[in-house]
């Protein structure tokens, strides 16, 4: 029953087994005639060497069953699913060359051949019934078609993205440019009363010459493809990095403009500090002067004569013609630290001015 149900199974579409049904034919044959031969031998009455043939029969009729359980789906691949995902996949890719966009790969051409002649090289291992390198060999084409469709999808996908920055880019680099601009006369303007770092200057032409090469990549980009013979992924890199990099520009720029407002910000701080520091010195002198202490000390008198001449040097600095703002701010940190060290001095001195004195009440008063 087994062997009928097999038989019938294959004639009933035999087109399910393609380049396998001569082999599964030629089997089937085969155990026709075991079967025939048991039937002579169990005749002739010699009924061991007939139990021998029928069970060699039936081995071969459960080993032949699980080969035509397994064909059908090796076939249906090797011979409609993978051929029409190829054509399909060398029709996208035709029309993408049509549309003028190229690969970084340069052996496509060569692949799309080596998967037709894997398609027609592993039919014979469906005709010898090699089943399992039947499998492994469309795992292989498959994953081979894969390969090739994720590279085309990734050049659809970077077309999309280039697509974009193509149109964005042009407005972060004017912006960027017009801020270079910008901060470029502000260098000019505070030079003309500051002496400046050079740095400022040398690091906007940096900027501006690296814009420009920016702009001419981006120039490039909005060029037609085919005039570019650049792949999609390889300029959507370039413009990501582009766009990166004027993130960070904009970041040296808003650092820099904060440097260069900082200029005026400490050159008034020094200018409102510095008076405030000189009427500090009047009152000292006149707050000492009016206690008429027996004598000052000599390290007060050092401190004061000190704060004064880093009090001059100040003014004389935010006078001159160019004002040296990191001279300035120098100045300024010594002479605070100066005036803090010149009051303390100034407690400390009248705190032992009051107490010799109620010492001296108090003995004073005990001798009397």
């Amino acid at each position: 029953d087994m062997f009928e149900e097999l038989q019938k199974e294959v004639t009933s579409d035999p087109d399910r087994y393609g380049s396998a049904l001569p082999e599964i034919e030629k089997q089937i044959g085969n155990i026709q005639s075991e079967f025939s031969q048991f039937v002579t031998l169990n005749s002739s009455g010699d009924p061991v060497e007939a139990a021998e043939i029928l069970d060699t029969a039936e081995n071969h009729i459960v080993a032949l069953k699980q080969i035509v359980e397994r064909v059908p789906e090796i076939v249906t691949a090797l011979q409609s699913k993978l051929p029409d995902q190829l054509e399909d996949l060398e029709s996208g890719y035709r029309k993408l060359l049509e549309s003028g966009y190229h690969f970084t790969e340069t052996d496509i051409e060569s692949r799309f051949q080596q998967l037709y002649a894997s398609l027609k090289n592993n039919m014979a291992n469906v005709s010898a019934l090699e089943l399992d390198n039947a499998i492994y060999e469309n795992e292989q084409i498959q994953e081979e078609i894969d390969a090739l469709y994720h590279i085309f999808t990734r050049e659809i996908e970077s077309q999309k993205v280039v697509k974009k920055l193509v149109k964005q880019l042009p407005g972060y680099l004017n912006h960027a440019k017009e801020n270079n601009k910008n901060l470029a006369a502000e260098v000019e303007r505070l030079g003309k009363t500051f002496v400046l770092n050079e740095a400022f200057s040398q690091q906007l032409k940096e900027l501006e010459a690296e814009l420009s090469s920016q702009e001419n990549v981006v120039e490039d980009a909005l060029k037609d493809s085919s005039e570019t013979q650049k792949a999609y992924s390889i300029v959507e890199e370039e413009l990501e990095a582009i766009e990166a990099r004027l993130k960070e520009i904009e970041d040296e720029q808003i650092n820099l403009s904060n440097s260069l407002s900082k200029i005026e910000k400490d050159d008034a701080n020094a200018r409102q500090k510095v008076n405030i520091y000189a009427n500090r010195l009047h009152a000292i002198k006149r707050y000492m002067d009016k206690r008429n202490l027996p004598g000052i000390p000599q390290e007060f008198l050092e401190i004061f004569f000190t704060a004064s001449n880093n009090t001059e040097a100040l003014m004389n600095e935010l006078e001159g013609e160019k004002v040296d703002i990191e001279t300035t701010n120098r100045l300024l940190d010594i002479l605070t630290n100066d005036m803090n060290e010149l009051e303390e001095a100034a407690y400390r001195i009248v705190q032992n001015a009051t107490l010799t004195e109620q010492l001296l009440q108090y003995s004073n008063r005990y001798r009397s």
